[in-house]
């Protein structure tokens, strides 16, 4: 059968067909009709609050509509809501990597860009998504194809830019310096939608196959892999495998030092709180000294987030503060601004533990007392998952990330990255080497 396909004038739209060919697995002949749309025609539209319009659809809807041709293949992300009268869908693929990403010039990377660098960016949703990375750069918009966007980006006219990292895995660029942007993405990104005159029975039934609405077998449920502690607050509609990768190992209680701390417990004032494993091993060691929770009753409890105060409330006691921004740095902030002149504050940690806190609380020659309850290492495995297998891998501390270099040997670029925190965030961001 020979099928007529209207499509974008792109590079990118020529490799969507060729993957449709390719998954589609048939004899069939296609014949491509290349139009510029009004979206590419206007690069001066600004496109950041347009939303499920057909800005980049609707000449090739017309030249269906007409007849000219029997199908046409879209970004599904790009398509109107509702689909103009008289077409359908008939295929939605399964995709790719639906994630975006951030490419910089080579040997640059999202620490070292300057305060005020430019940010090429097509959407709101990007630009918010940025700024919670790097509240000072600026994000600006930037049209055109992916290729006239990354010769913007080499040529210095903006210093980073936000891709969709399918359209990397399609271009073949995958070797550019990036890294994959948290947060959420443009519904269907990544996936491929095929569209058929109402009617069209012979199309519908030859891109059934292809059809991930409707086809359970065809639509692999994407698999997260979890690599923290305790993936139970972690929400997702994928398949999720725990595989934990680190592992703590809390210290002899009856080591000199702890012993010594511990021994000044009625006399803190404050404790503070950085992980809900430091809250377990803490109350664990306060029970080895034969300490209750009462013992705490009347102090200032201050923990780094939700799930750490949630922890600490199990093992009996109340929590009196909650940072904001569940950081070191929240912590930090929410101090700076209290008087703590005759404070006593009883910190325990991991000993792999950030010293930032530590050092506001010498710098403000603030009494405390800095206990390292627990090592963390990476586990000595038997057995690892198949990344082939994963879509998704989540990193919940910088010491994840650490343990999977060591496993696994690099961090893959063609995966969606997440991160748990900011501060994991900006250690995955330092991970890779190009």
């Amino acid at each position: 059968m020979r099928i007529t396909v209207g499509l974008r004038d792109s590079k990118l739209s020529r490799k969507q067909l060729d993957e449709l060919i390719h998954l589609l697995s048939s004899k069939h002949e296609f014949q491509p009709t290349f139009l510029q749309t009004m979206g590419d025609r206007q690069l001066n539209v600004s496109v950041r609050d347009m939303d499920k319009t057909d800005f980049f659809t609707r000449d090739i809807d017309r030249l269906q509509l007409a007849g000219d041709v029997r199908i046409t293949l879209h970004s599904a992300k790009d398509l109107p809501e509702p689909l103009p009268k008289g077409l359908t869908m008939v295929a939605l693929t399964k995709g790719q990597d639906s994630s975006d990403s951030l490419v910089f010039r080579k040997g640059e990377s999202l620490e070292t860009l300057p305060s005020g660098a430019r940010v090429g960016s097509s959407s709101l949703r990007r630009d918010k998504t940025v700024r919670t990375l790097r509240p000072d750069l600026l994000c600006v918009e930037v049209r055109g194809t992916i290729e006239k966007r990354l010769e913007k980006l080499i040529q210095g006219e903006i210093d980073a830019l936000v891709v969709a990292e399918a359209a990397l895995i399609r271009l073949e660029l995958t070797h550019l310096n990036r890294i994959s942007l948290p947060g959420p993405v443009a519904p269907l990104q990544g996936q491929l939608a095929v569209l058929a005159r109402e009617g069209d029975h012979e199309m519908a039934k030859l891109f059934a196959s292809l059809d991930s609405r409707h086809n359970p077998e065809k639509k692999m449920a994407e698999t997260t892999l979890y690599l923290g502690l305790d993936p139970s607050n972690f929400k997702t509609e994928n398949t999720l495998i725990h595989f934990p990768i680190i592992q703590t190992i809390p210290r002899d209680f009856n080591l000199p030092l702890i012993q010594h701390v511990f021994d000044d417990i009625p006399d803190y004032t404050h404790f503070i709180f950085t992980s809900k494993v430091g809250v377990n091993v803490f109350f664990d060691c306060l029970a080895h000294y034969q300490y209750k929770a009462e013992v705490l009753e009347g102090k200032e409890i201050i923990a780094i987030g939700t799930s750490t105060a949630a922890a600490i409330k199990e093992r009996g006691a109340h929590v009196t503060q909650i940072a904001e921004e569940e950081t070191q740095e929240g912590i930090i902030k929410m101090l700076a601004i209290q008087n703590l002149e005759q404070a006593f504050i009883f910190l325990p940690c991991s000993a792999l533990s950030r010293p930032d806190l530590a050092h506001f609380l010498m710098i403000r020659r603030i009494r405390h007392q800095l206990c390292k309850l627990y090592d963390t290492r990476a586990v000595e495995l038997k057995e690892r998952p198949d990344l082939e297998e994963v879509d998704e891998i989540v990193f919940t501390s910088p010491s994840t990330i650490d343990a999977f270099k060591k496993i696994f040997g690099e961090i893959p670029k063609n995966k969606k990255l997440t991160t748990i925190g900011p501060i994991t965030q900006s250690k995955l961001n330092s991970a890779f080497t190009f």
